[in-house]
Order: C-alpha cells, then structure tokens, then sequence
C-alpha cells in the first residue's frame, strides 16, 4: 500500500493509492488500522491547515508566517513518520518530499 500525508481542503489528510488506477485519494486513517491518538493528530493537523484558508474568499486568508509554515511541515512530516511505524506493510511519505514520491511511479 502507497501513503501519501497531505493536506487539502475538506479531505483527510492520508491519500492512499488504488492500485487498479493509480489515483490517490484521501482515506479516514481510522479505516486504514491507525490508532485512534494518531487519528485525532492528523484530523488536528488537517484543521490546522484548514484555519489557514478562507476557502469562501482565498484572498482574504490568514497570514501565514514563516515558522508557523515551517512548524507545519515538520508536524506533518511527524505524522508521516508515525503512521509508517503503525503500518508497517505501507509506504507512507510526506507529499513535499518529492523523492519519495517516486514510490508510487513504479
């Protein structure tokens, strides 16, 4: 199985590949085994990324510093780390590490 953590608006944040079309698509991580602790970090990171967006008006959105941008990646690249140790049998990266992605072109 092929994990992506990424957020966008209104999805969970795990995108998981179907290996018949090759499209990744967001998965509620509690119907993938997680635990219900990491369940509730990626569903707080997803609102995090959320509160950064006025998805009715984009340019009237928060202002985003950048240690708040970096504090960000970082979380999700925690998050991304932990959800590879509690699915062993996944692949699991964080989408801005671009040479991971490369795991699912094979």
């Amino acid at each position: 199985m092929l994990v992506k953590v990424m957020d966008d608006y209104g999805c969970w944040p795990l995108w998981v590949r179907d290996e018949a079309s090759g499209v990744y698509e967001p998965r509620d991580p509690a119907t993938l085994g997680v635990s219900a602790g990491l369940v509730g970090r990626l569903s707080a990171w997803q609102q995090w990324s959320e509160s950064m967006v006025n998805i009715a008006d984009p340019g009237d959105s928060r202002a985003v510093g950048a240690d708040e941008d970096a504090a960000f990646v970082a979380e999700g690249r925690l998050l991304a780390a932990r959800v590879a140790e509690e699915l062993p049998h996944a692949v699991v990266w964080y989408y801005d590490d671009s040479s991971a992605d490369t795991a699912g072109s094979d």
